[in-house]
């Protein structure tokens, strides 16, 4: 393969922002999804990914005693069907512009359960001119996914965000080069493996509207020291946007020839994904390390409030903002706290608004967000789905 001319390699031209502008609002289904079929399997799979031992979810036993008479879905088993799809990023445009994950908003309306199908569809709604210290110039783009079960009952909505950088932009600005790699002592280690042990999953210890306060905190959830292992955690659960073997990566880099980056030392052409893990790809777009997957970040954030809703409570908003990099080695405390309460004006459903910041070792707060949980009422039947907490709150 021969390798992508220098001055056209990882460009954002307006030719190519018109061709991106030409897709805007266009529905897509999503034919190449990682997971198609919900079961004990995929369910375990996603749970994996993101150390998630909710026993609502790994139990089958546990399940039919809840009140789904079978073990749900965790939330992140929906990234699998699209983010580790290989046809979510097919028309995107921008050939080896570099993606920066900046956000995800996730609406939850019902459950996936096991035995269940899901299918979803993507549109591309915006792409906006954006201005930062990372890499000057550079462009917003925005994507709509729905995902639907096997009777075309909407399951949930994500409004995933990512900033398109070139790459020798990002590497000239070095705004994160300073950075150093992370080490830990053996106390600092034990403490983290403390604090990690300390995750409480609600489960069913049913936690009641009436008996939540404004200024209640999260249990942290503690993710790290981040490694390879991570990344390979998470792609075995939800799956790879690139990477790809044998005749299928042939095809792929044959067909789209910027998804391949050739090794200086080795010649190799190597899928961009390994910034996650190689030292060198990460540093040809100005990191000093490898990093984590947004995504991976997203699906922490969820794992924090599914523990604390409980078996009986509704994750019904995840908004997630990836702020700054979590590179190899570094450690995060997901925490947060209840900062407002309502009822739905028209179930009658009792909400509550939390907040939650990342918080890296060096004190940096690298996802902050927000999620509302409907929870239930004393004496009261328990929510019925579909669950629209927007809709609730605007009547």
């Amino acid at each position: 393969m021969s390798a992508v001319p220098k001055s056209t390699y990882g460009k954002i031209t307006d030719e190519a922002v018109e061709q991106v502008r030409r897709r805007l609002h266009k529905v897509y289904p999503i034919t190449e999804p990682f997971v198609r079929y919900v079961n004990s399997d995929s369910i375990r799979h996603a749970a994996r990914a993101i150390g998630d031992m909710n026993p609502l979810w790994i139990d089958p036993a546990y399940g039919k005693t809840s009140r789904y008479g079978r073990c749900m879905a965790p939330p992140a088993l929906l990234y699998a069907v699209t983010w580790g799809s290989w046809d979510m990023r097919r028309g995107e445009g921008l050939p080896g512009v570099h993606g920066l994950h900046a956000s995800d908003k996730w609406t939850y309306y019902r459950p996936l359960l096991d035995g269940d199908e899901v299918h979803a569809t993507k549109e591309m709604t915006a792409l906006e001119d954006r201005t930062g210290k990372y890499a000057g110039s550079s462009k917003m783009q925005r994507r709509e996914f729905k995902y639907y079960n096997q009777r075309d009952e909407l399951i949930a909505r994500c409004v995933m965000s990512a900033v398109r950088t070139e790459r020798e932009a990002g590497k000239e600005a070095g705004k994160y080069m300073d950075i150093p790699r992370a080490k830990y002592s053996d106390d600092e280690i034990r403490k983290i493996d403390t604090d990690t042990g300390a995750e409480e999953v609600r489960g069913k210890k049913t936690r009641y509207w009436e008996d939540v306060k404004v200024g209640d905190p999260l249990q942290p959830l503690v993710r790290g020291p981040l490694t390879v292992g991570d990344m390979i955690a998470w792609m075995m659960g939800v799956g790879s946007p690139h990477i790809r073997s044998g005749q299928y990566w042939l095809a792929y880099r044959t067909q789209s020839p910027k998804i391949a980056v050739k090794d200086p030392e080795t010649g190799i052409p190597q899928p961009v994904e390994r910034v996650h893990w190689d030292s060198f790809m990460a540093a040809e777009i100005g990191m000093p390390a490898p990093y984590d997957y947004g995504s991976q970040r997203g699906a922490w954030a969820t794992h924090l409030m599914t523990n604390w809703a409980g078996d009986d409570g509704w994750v019904a908003e995840v908004f997630a903002y990836y702020r700054g990099m979590n590179f190899l080695g570094d450690t995060v405390w997901i925490q947060g706290e209840v900062i407002e309460k309502w009822r739905g004006a028209k179930s009658g459903i009792g909400y509550v608004t939390c907040q939650f910041h990342g918080i890296n070792q060096r004190g940096g707060d690298i996802m902050p967000g927000t999620a509302v949980v409907a929870l239930p009422s004393k004496g009261a039947p328990l929510p019925a789905f579909p669950i629209d907490y927007e809709a609730d709150r605007r009547v």
